[in-house]
């Protein structure tokens, strides 16, 4: 006895109804799906991984946004900021560790010439609005020359804008060296320009990379002349300098004293006017050696009561 008269083909094409309506929920799914990306290839990491480290009482570090690439990183670092102008202090690094790579390979990063052209596009770019004049002393920092300018915003804050390229002076002839590029964009307030120029000068690299061919620097310098050697003696702060040292210095009468025949009488003696006592000793600071900018002026010692 059956219960109903069953079609030929009616399981078939029950599963095939089953399958395309699996298929199209399996593609209203897919429709709906949303893989979140982003336009940039920055990507945030820790302040303690900041390729550059301000020297100590500078700004301080507030994020470090970097970039990899095939050869190299480079790092955009906030530096804290204390001014009117608008823009972010920063330092701008880049960090090769192979300066031939072959710019057709996408990701690749290179270092392009130090021309006023690049330089003051770059100003422009990081401090828009304010007159930037490019200085024509030479100076250098523990890892060379670099270059700067300096210009007054129209909110009063002074502003400099430092470059420096450091890479090895002798080209490498098997494996080529790496090369570092660092730019400094400081605005303060209240700073002048020595103290604005004592983050260039003190600022620390902090990054380097695990290879025997990797070297920046170049070769060390040799030491000095006769470092080490028997009869040549070396001075703390140049003492060795007759303009650099301390002066001591005794008080003299000139011809021109007015001499007059006054006498006083002090604990029983007579003292004559005209007399002229030994000199004390007074020691006296030098006056062609100023104190540098910034740091704090040590007074010299009172002169002896008489």
């Amino acid at each position: 006895m059956t219960c109903g008269h069953r079609r030929p083909g009616g399981l078939g094409r029950f599963l095939k109804l089953l399958t395309a309506a699996a298929a199209l929920m399996s593609l209203a799914a897919c429709a709906g799906r949303s893989d979140l990306d982003y336009a940039t290839l920055n990507s945030e990491v820790p302040a303690t991984r900041a390729i550059v480290v301000p020297p100590p009482g500078g700004p301080s570090v507030v994020a470090a946004l970097q970039r990899t690439y095939q050869n190299g990183i480079s790092q955009e670092i906030a530096l804290s900021t204390a001014s009117r102008t608008s823009g972010q202090n920063a330092f701008y690094v880049s960090l090769l560790n192979n300066t031939a790579s072959s710019m057709e390979i996408p990701e690749t990063l290179s270092l392009s010439p130090l021309t006023p052209d690049r330089i003051e596009r770059e100003m422009e770019e990081r401090i828009p609005g304010v007159e930037m004049q490019t200085s024509l002393v030479y100076v250098q920092n523990k890892f060379g020359p670099f270059g700067f300018a300096t210009g007054r915003s129209a909110s009063g804050d002074l502003c400099l804008y430092a470059w420096q390229q450091i890479e090895p002076d002798k080209p490498a002839i098997l494996v080529p060296g790496g090369a570092i590029s660092v730019r400094l964009r400081l605005c303060d307030a209240d700073a002048s320009v020595d103290q604005l120029l004592r983050v260039m000068y003190g600022y620390t690299i902090a990054a380097y990379y695990r290879q025997e061919s990797w070297n920046p620097y170049g070769d060390p310098p040799s030491p000095p002349a006769g470092f080490g050697q028997a009869d040549a003696p070396m001075y703390p702060l140049g003492l060795n300098a007759r303009e650099d040292a301390t002066v001591i210095r005794r008080r003299v009468l000139s011809t021109e004293t007015r001499r007059s025949p006054m006498r006083e009488e002090m604990s029983g003696r007579v003292i004559d006017k005209d007399t002229v006592e030994p000199a004390i000793p007074t020691p006296s600071v030098p006056q062609n050696t100023a104190p540098l900018g910034g740091y704090p002026v040590v007074p010299p010692p009172p002169p002896p009561s008489e």
